[in-house]
């Protein structure tokens, strides 16, 4: 028995494509699930950690062999393992009991573009996973639809950035936190030895990067006006984020010498991505007096 899964309804609030009448749902184990049109899978449902499903493009003989895409390809015996290391083609819905949360993840692009955030509830069973989309189709802007579609049309980014960029980045669905880029950690250790060895602790790939004490509902901000606001500690995370576009650049300002004396972080680790919550930031603001906007 099924434990779960969305209704046609959800899906196109997330850009999944709807469950047509014709195609047939097969479960392979207790874990996976599979829809097929004829004989080839064109969604997959996982239920090993909570709920995932994807839109795919398999293509199968008689529902028991993989045929492969590219003549070079050789025909394979379909099983689970093989089916589940084959890429998404559209979009991919998630649920985690496991603390990841809600996500959703473009397979076209590899980024995510919708998801929770701290202070949202956990998510721990199935009526949290519909507490949450029902929540989220509540409070979606009036253009949301039109939204969703720029946002799946649009091609893969591969985004270079440097320090003195300043990025954006989500703290509720409709609000965004905003960062300063102070060290390129790649760039720094390719150039200067002697900075290699006080960077030794962080990811090659990663940014060190300065939060400010401020928040938007637009991504449109007098940037002059942001660089003179004090920042919370500074955290290094992984730049994946900024190189697929997750998290836009939304101006620059060179360096200043006074920035390039702000202090690595006390907590020498890299995280995956900007961990301050909206919460995290006006508490910052409150206890150092300052107007939200």
């Amino acid at each position: 028995m099924t434990p779960y899964e969305l209704t046609n309804e959800q899906r196109k609030y997330f850009g999944l494509n709807a469950v047509a009448d014709n195609w047939d749902r097969q479960s392979l184990n207790d874990k996976i699930t599979v829809y097929y049109n004829g004989d080839k899978i064109v969604k997959i449902l996982n239920y090993g950690w909570g709920y995932l499903e994807y839109d795919i493009d398999i293509l199968t003989k008689q529902r028991q062999i993989l045929i492969p895409k590219t003549a070079r390809g050789k025909e394979q015996k379909l099983t689970i393992p093989r089916i589940l290391k084959i890429k998404g083609s559209g979009v991919q819905f998630s649920g985690s009991f496991l603390g990841g949360g809600m996500n959703v993840y473009d397979n076209k692009r590899n980024l995510f573009f919708i998801g929770n955030f701290g202070e949202d509830s956990e998510i721990k069973s199935y009526e949290d996973i519909d507490n949450w989309i029902s929540n989220y189709i509540d409070n979606i802007q009036p253009d949301h639809f039109a939204w969703l579609t720029e946002q799946l049309s649009q091609k893969r980014l591969k985004v270079t950035a440097k320090a003195g960029d300043i990025i954006a980045y989500k703290i509720t669905s409709g609000e965004f936190g905003f960062a300063r880029i102070l060290v390129d950690v790649y760039t720094e250790i390719k150039k200067d030895i002697d900075r290699r060895q006080d960077l030794f602790w962080a990811h090659p790939r990663s940014l060190i990067v300065a939060v400010y004490a401020f928040y938007s509902k637009t991504l449109v901000i007098d940037i002059d006006d942001l660089i003179s606001k004090p920042t919370l500690p500074t955290i290094c995370i992984f730049d994946l984020a900024v190189f697929r576009g997750e998290m836009p650049l939304v101006g620059h300002r060179p360096l200043s010498e006074k920035d390039k004396t702000i202090p690595f972080p006390k907590n020498k680790v890299t995280s995956i991505t900007i961990f301050y919550t909206k919460g995290d930031i006006e508490n910052f603001i409150s206890k150092n007096i300052m107007p939200t906007q």
